[in-house]
């Protein structure tokens, strides 16, 4: 029995074992047995390699069972729960069911919390109301959440494909859902499962200041993540409290930011905001369905102003041209009143040489001749622009704060 490159038990058959345990009895007991005496042996031996190989399966899936790589089902979520990590369950998908009659009511109908609605059918898939509602009187439907049953991606479903009640309404005539139904997972798969717990384990410390910024960083639109750390039992001279960390996050979906953060931080860590920028709050989710809050920050913008003095040839594509370029590198409002990521993520300073060399880019400029730098309007700086950690730097190319005086050739 060999263990491979993957790390699990290769268990050696019967047969290679009883021909390994004959071998043995050779040398032991000399080559001059006979062939009845051998075959006596062999008679022995072979319940003893049969239970020796069912032996190494066994210790086989002993291994595989306490590897996140190899181990499957039950057992992976037991080795995954060590490291603080449970598998997502099935999410049932939401929606709104209209609940409908013919002609206007005359009076007000009570829809129950729990009304059952469903698909048409052999198998149809059910959805129950999950808030008390009323038609009122003069009205002819009335739109009410919905949540499936079961979860899973079969209960995403589009539009009026809802056509049932299984629960009987006083009142309604007919039911029908106007919008989609989303938000179904499939409970995750052992490889989802495994590849999520190896990439959360990061080194081997979940919920280390590595880990929490590159699960972070994992978050769709999320551009910069920072951490501050108070692991002591003390309030910390900022304000955080004790075993807490900070979180400063740019961008990304704040319910997404949410729940990475719940997902990866220890129970036992609190979390702060507004300390090292804007406060940020969210309820996250946890498995069971219950939510828990948690806060960071988003890094606070420091406005960066632009005086410049350019000299232009006939080509000058023209000052608009100019700041959207500033912008592209720095981050912020392009002239066109978009929002542009830019190059600096949040942390970094503001590089002069930057700023020359986009402003060159435009068509047209044949020298920077005067180039100011600052945080504060009329800037008079020519040296880079220090920007702090729970800091990001912004442009806007329309409030005038990157000004322009041309000379032309």
């Amino acid at each position: 029995m060999t263990v491979n490159d993957e790390g699990s038990f290769d268990p050696d058959t019967k047969e290679v074992i009883l021909d390994a345990m004959m071998a043995d009895a050779k040398t032991r007991f000399g080559d001059d047995l006979n062939d009845s005496e051998l075959a006596i042996i062999r008679l022995f031996y072979d319940p003893i390699a049969e239970r020796l190989a069912e032996a190494q399966i066994d210790l086989a899936a002993i291994l595989d069972a306490s590897q996140i790589a190899n181990a499957s089902g039950a057992a992976l979520d037991k080795v995954v729960e060590q490291i603080g990590v449970s598998r997502k369950p099935a999410q049932r998908a939401t929606g709104q069911a209209r609940f409908q009659r013919e002609e206007a009511a005359s009076t007000d109908y009570t829809i129950p919390v729990g009304t059952v609605v469903q698909t048409g059918g052999y198998e149809p898939i059910e959805f129950e109301t999950t808030v008390q509602a009323t038609l009122p009187a003069g009205q002819t439907h009335v739109d009410v959440n919905i949540r499936a049953l079961e979860g899973g991606s079969d209960s995403n479903l589009g539009p009026n494909t809802i056509t049932r009640m299984k629960t009987p309404v006083t009142g309604i005539n007919g039911v029908t859902n106007h919008v989609e139904t989303d938000g179904g997972k499939n409970r995750e798969t052992d490889p989802e499962l495994r590849e999520r717990a190896k990439t959360e384990l990061g080194e081997g410390s979940r919920a280390s200041a590595p880990a929490l910024v590159r699960g972070l960083k994992r978050v769709p639109g999320v551009k910069s993540v920072s951490i501050f750390i108070n692991d002591t039992p003390e309030t910390d001279a900022e304000g955080r409290d004790s075993n807490a960390f900070e979180l400063v996050v740019e961008g990304g979906d704040e319910q997404a930011v949410a729940d990475q953060i719940l997902e990866l931080k220890a129970a036992g860590d609190g979390t702060v905001g507004g300390i090292a920028g804007t406060p940020k709050t969210g309820d996250a989710a946890l498995p069971n369905g219950q939510t828990h809050p948690v806060s960071w920050s988003e890094p606070t913008q420091r406005q960066v102003y632009v005086d410049m003095t350019i000299t232009t040839t006939e080509d000058y594509e023209g000052d608009t041209a100019v700041r959207d370029s500033i912008v592209r590198y720095i981050g912020g409002t392009r002239s066109s009143g978009t929002l542009t990521s830019g190059d600096l993520d949040g942390g970094d300073d503001v590089l002069v040489g930057e700023i020359e060399f986009a402003i060159r880019q435009v068509p047209g400029v044949y020298d920077v001749t005067d180039l100011k730098v600052g945080l504060t309007e009329n800037p008079t700086g020519t040296d880079n622009v220090e920007i702090s950690g729970q800091e990001v730097a912004t442009s806007d190319a329309l409030d005038g704060s990157l000004t322009i005086t041309r000379n032309s050739l």
